[in-house]
């Protein structure tokens, strides 16, 4: 169908979510389903793949809704690359049907989508938006992609989670293990990037060394809570720990989690929910607020470099 139709606006699904990191409102919209995604049945219900066509249709429907709706987001590139989000999405999507281990796979699926791209009515056709947003797999096929896209997401991040802790007591602790996690990411690729070798270090790496991560969690308000319920909760796995444990031999397959354990975030409070959607409120306001809010999504020397195209 032809570009500007009555498909939901992309921004509205982006505006819309509840959730409050950019890079966690993009993947929200992205997986919404409303049924203006019929209207790319025609384009997507043939794409040429090996196997699981059924699978790859709904992805194909996404991203031309993505593509024929997300143009008032052309102004968003100036400050981090969308695309980037864009095809860690798709390469998340099309992993989870192949296999990330299956490479072949991924990369047919990805050329299924160059070609739709291709037959897509667009106008001009030269246009740099739609020709940054071209299904690249290039971009984000690495080995450790998953770490590569977290460092990425990080710094899209990482001023609004950081203004978000210090503000709102209530998230926290959410953010508390975000940064967290950043950490860990960081000191992954320094022990990668520091070996002498082969591996090819990302250009944003460097952005590892601008933050001193540790200092800046020491800011957050919760900081102090979370740590000692950080050493509470390994002092009481230690006690409740029974006698002689220690000596008994391992299972043959290695250690293993309570069927029970889970992650501790496994739900939201009304509370919570609301204080969400103030901070979204509060960061984006209306749509001209987005398009113009430089400093919090800005991500210094990501887009319009050199070193864009070969940053992760």
């Amino acid at each position: 169908m032809p570009s500007g139709s009555s498909s939901t606006d992309f921004f509205r699904l982006f505006n819309g979510s509840s959730k409050e990191l950019y890079s966690e409102k993009f993947y929200d919209a992205m997986d919404k389903k409303p049924e203006d995604l019929q209207n790319y049945d025609q384009e997507c219900k043939n794409i040429i793949v090996k196997n699981h066509r059924d699978q790859m249709i709904p992805i194909c429907k996404k991203y031309l809704r993505f593509l024929d709706t997300s143009r008032s987001w052309s102004n968003l590139f100036s400050e981090y690359d969308v695309s980037l989000l864009l095809n860690y999405w798709l390469y998340d999507k099309i992993s989870d049907i192949y296999g990330d281990k299956n490479t072949e796979e991924i990369n047919f699926g990805f050329g299924a989508l160059q070609r739709i791209w291709d037959l897509f009515p667009y106008s001009p056709k030269n246009d740099s938006y739609y020709i940054k947003c071209w299904p690249d797999h290039s971009k984000v096929n690495h080995e450790d992609w998953q770490y590569r896209k977290k460092l990425y997401y990080y710094y899209v991040d990482f001023d609004v989670l950081f203004r978000t802790g210090i503000i709102y007591d209530k998230l926290c602790e959410e953010i508390y293990h975000k940064i967290k996690e950043m950490i860990s990411v960081c000191a992954y690729f320094k022990e990668k990037c520091e070996t002498p070798g082969t591996y090819i270090c990302p250009n944003i790496f460097n952005k590892c060394t601008e933050k001193n991560l540790k200092t800046e969690l020491k800011k957050l308000r919760c900081h102090d809570t979370m740590e000692a319920k950080s050493v509470s909760n390994s002092e009481g796995d230690s006690s409740h720990q029974p006698p002689g444990l220690a000596r008994l031999p391992l299972p043959a397959d290695g250690p293993r989690l309570p069927e029970h354990q889970s992650d501790s975030y496994t739900g939201e409070s009304p509370e919570t929910t609301d204080i969400k959607t103030k901070v979204t409120n509060s960061v984006l306001g209306a749509a001209p607020v987005l398009l113009t809010a430089t400093a919090l999504y800005r991500v210094p020397g990501f887009v319009g470099s050199g070193e864009t195209e070969q940053m992760v």
